[in-house]
């Protein structure tokens, strides 16, 4: 499964290919250490079967 790293407006997301939010974060909040815990947790559902694309 793809997912994107996106910054809009003043919010960090992280979406799947079909659009759907698994994580956002406001960009005062928003640190390199949540994102990778973040991206850790969903490739442990997903069983390692992912790929992220930074997209900032």
């Amino acid at each position: 499964m793809k997912f994107k790293i996106e910054k809009v407006a003043n919010m960090v997301f992280i979406t799947s290919d079909c659009d759907t939010i698994f994580k956002a974060w406001d960009v005062r909040e928003f640190t390199e250490r949540k994102l990778k815990n973040a991206m850790n947790r969903i490739a442990k559902d997903y069983n390692g079967l992912v790929s992220f694309e930074k997209k900032f």
